[in-house]
């Protein structure tokens, strides 16, 4: 998540959280003679009081949820860091990435229709990889998994130094009919 939007979700959660304790406060320790009628029935009636006490806990849970996960999503980037010291810096590009992937996945293995969605996480330099395609041949699907998984994680990490924390490979059969990238 871009540093923007995880501030906006941390600020969203805590507005939350403080307007559902000023509620419960304002509720049960405040006159509310403006609003008689309704706070009448909230407060003599029992359907009342449960509606109120349930509509403050799903405005405090909310406002966790919120903050939680503006704390501890990871931050993604399209770019990363590759080499960095006092006077110079090597950035490389996400679509660069999959470009890189996509190309080494075509050589080696006969799969048509690659489609990489990619992931950067900036702080732990890592990579989440998700590949779909269709397999023209059939092969031992396993072997192939194994392999296909090697040749990703020793691209991404000796060329590119960059770790893969999650893999996910969905191949399907090719079947007359289908249409066929070509890269």
């Amino acid at each position: 998540m871009p540093a923007w939007k995880k501030s906006f979700v941390i600020l969203v959660g805590l507005l939350q959280i403080v307007i559902g304790i000023l509620v419960i406060l304002h509720t049960y320790y405040f006159d509310l003679s403006q609003f008689y009628s309704l706070n009448q029935w909230l407060s003599d009636t029992e359907n009342g009081q449960r509606l109120l006490l349930f509509s403050q806990v799903f405005i405090v849970l909310v406002g966790f949820i919120f903050l939680g996960t503006g704390l501890f999503s990871h931050r993604t980037s399209n770019q990363l860091v590759i080499f960095q010291d006092h006077t110079n810096r090597l950035v490389i590009d996400r679509s660069a990435v999959e470009q890189n992937l996509r190309l080494a996945l075509s050589k080696e293995y006969e799969i048509a229709n690659i489609d990489i969605k990619l992931k950067l996480l900036k702080n732990k330099r890592q990579a989440k990889v998700k590949i779909t395609g269709k397999l023209i041949n059939e092969t031992d699907l396993d072997i192939l998994e194994k392999d296909i998984s090697k040749t990703i994680q020793t691209n991404l990490e000796q060329i590119l130094n960059i770790g893969v924390k999650h893999l996910t490979l969905k191949l399907s059969p090719y079947s007359e009919g289908d249409k066929v990238t070509v890269i």
